[in-house]
């Protein structure tokens, strides 16, 4: 699973890096996309990025990923994290079961959980080369 700044980075900047891992993950995993994440990515490229011409709908009916289905209904939180905004990512990530979170995000990083491993986008390809 990716968090919005890895897609962000590959939508808005082109960033060839980030591209690399999207097309690794694609070719030889799966993607997986919280639809917290989607939410996230248009709500920042429409706020920060509005005069960027990018068609994020194009983006996402291109792209082949298993969409995640961000539940919103925890009584008690699975993990702490600092920004409260990070956390419908991790508990995605968590209740999707997925084996790696993508992410540049340093809050996580903090985190001590087993499943999801946290990784760099960088890390992931350098591991998986």
């Amino acid at each position: 699973m990716t968090d919005a700044n890895v897609l962000i980075s590959a939508i808005v900047f082109r960033s060839s890096k980030m591209s690399a891992v999207l097309l690794k993950v694609i070719a030889e995993h799966e993607l997986c996309i919280a639809t917290y994440t989607i939410e996230e990515v248009k709500r920042i490229i429409n706020e920060k990025f509005g005069d960027v011409e990018v068609d994020i709908s194009e983006f996402f009916e291109d792209f082949p990923y298993t969409l995640i289905e961000t539940p919103f209904d925890s009584d008690s939180p699975l993990v702490n994290i600092r920004d409260a905004s990070d956390y419908p990512v991790i508990y995605t990530a968590i209740t999707g079961q997925v084996d790696v979170l993508l992410t540049g995000d340093k809050d996580f990083f903090d985190l001590k959980i087993d499943r999801p491993e946290i990784m760099q986008p960088l890390d992931f390809l350098d591991r998986y080369k």
